[in-house]
């Protein structure tokens, strides 16, 4: 499993697409995952950064965007997230968090726990509506990955011998 770079609207694990396979490919067709993140997307609550998921599942926070919720509460880059609303970040808080995530709306307060420099924090941040910008990159650079997807699909039913 490689590294996975996220622009992310609650910095969990899985983005806001319809579905994903175990490689982290989204297995929802062009246009399903389109009008998914169109509608769901806008309305979903942002904080701002730009991470790293390792393959152990650490998130690392890369890059937060000026003006951002993130900013706003205190989060730098190097910060680690630890937990969100106390629960930690895990594999058994996996679907308490997505569920979490799913409901997550702009103006909500929510707390993450970060580790920087060998000790923890308590952050509290107030979520935002994600900017136009921010969900058009995100949605096209997801499309781009349909359209990679495709072709590749495409160009191994025209040579089978491949």
């Amino acid at each position: 499993m490689r590294n996975r770079l996220l622009m992310v609207t609650m910095a969990l694990v899985t983005s806001a697409t319809v579905a994903w396979a175990g490689d982290g490919k989204c297995t929802a067709n062009t246009q399903e995952c389109l009008d998914y993140m169109a509608t769901k997307m806008k309305d979903s609550g942002w904080i701002g950064i730009e991470m790293n998921i390792d393959e152990a599942g650490v998130m690392e926070v890369l890059k937060v965007v000026p003006g951002s919720p993130a900013e706003a509460g205190g989060m730098k880059p190097g910060d680690f997230l630890v937990a969100m609303n106390g629960l930690e970040f895990n594999d058994a808080n996996r679907e308490a968090l997505q569920k979490m995530r799913a409901e997550s709306k702009p103006g909500q307060s929510v707390k993450y726990t970060v580790a920087r420099a060998g000790e923890h924090h308590e952050l509290t941040l107030t979520l935002a509506a994600m900017p136009a910008d921010v969900l058009a990159r995100y949605i096209g650079q997801h499309m781009l990955e349909h359209a990679s997807t495709a072709m590749s699909k495409e160009n191994a039913e025209a040579d089978p011998g491949s």
